[in-house]
């Protein structure tokens, strides 16, 4: 008699879940990680501020609300594309991280690099750094044009919705 097994094994689709599933730990194992960085470097430059109050604590508070601001505009803006699948908000996303991007390498190395710096890499520092903000208003300026081009659908659409019998309001 064939006896079925008592194990039966794994499908392909629930290995594909299981593999979906610690893709999507480890890509918030990383993130952890990264929040918790990035919330240390905070508490330093809290600390820091109250040692040793300057002048350029206001570019550092700055810096701060930029890189803030643009993370959240990230995390709004992301889910808004899965729910809508409307491309502005992908971009917006991209361009958002790009320049929180931007303003957390200023953040770690401060407005200049450190005095040690070869030339190379000052030109690599600052030319990511100016690609990066390229790339965000780029992108800033296609949502611009996405937003014009569905403005000017939404005005033919409710032109050919207008009867063109009767009497107008000109």
């Amino acid at each position: 008699m064939d006896d079925p097994p008592a194990q039966q094994s794994l499908t392909d689709e629930e290995t594909g879940d299981t593999a979906a599933r610690l893709g999507r730990g480890a890509i918030g194992l990383a993130g952890s990680i990264v929040a918790a960085l990035i919330v240390l470097l905070f508490i330093t430059y809290v600390t820091m501020w109250f040692q040793k109050p300057s002048p350029r604590i206001v570019g550092s508070i700055e810096r701060w609300v930029y890189f803030i601001g643009n993370v959240v505009v990230a995390c709004y803006c992301f889910p808004a594309f899965k729910a809508s699948r409307r491309r502005a908000f992908l971009y917006l996303a991209f361009a958002a991280l790009g320049f929180a991007y931007g303003a957390l390498f200023t953040l770690l190395f401060g407005p200049r690099l450190p005095a040690g710096s070869s030339r190379s890499q000052l030109v690599l520092y600052y030319g990511l750094q100016h690609l990066i903000q390229t790339v965000g208003l780029v992108l800033y300026a296609a949502v611009v044009s996405l937003a014009r081009e569905a403005q000017r659908r939404a005005i033919r659409s409710n032109q050919a919705l207008q009867p063109t019998g009767g009497r107008s309001d000109e």
